[in-house]
């Protein structure tokens, strides 16, 4: 997890998410203390899972097996 800015905050994670907030802790056994996050406080979460990321974009950059063969892209479609 990052700051506004980019900065990463060490050893804490986001730890459960909904669509309009979500839950910080500390790494299991890390001593890092969790700082003063008040309601509308912005940050920025490295995802690891794909749907994080590519919910933030209009579709898929592929690259094709074939290495002669150009980049396709496939359009993402939106709701739910």
């Amino acid at each position: 997890m990052c700051d506004a800015a980019g900065r990463v905050m060490p050893d804490l994670l986001l730890t459960a998410a909904n669509q309009e907030h979500g839950i910080v802790a500390a790494r299991p056994g890390s001593d890092a203390v969790i700082p003063d996050l008040p309601v509308g406080t912005r940050l920025r979460i490295l995802p690891n899972h794909a749907c994080a990321t590519a919910g933030q974009f209009d579709g898929y950059e592929v690259i094709p097996a074939a290495a002669d063969a150009p980049l396709a892209h496939w359009p993402r479609f939106g709701g739910w």
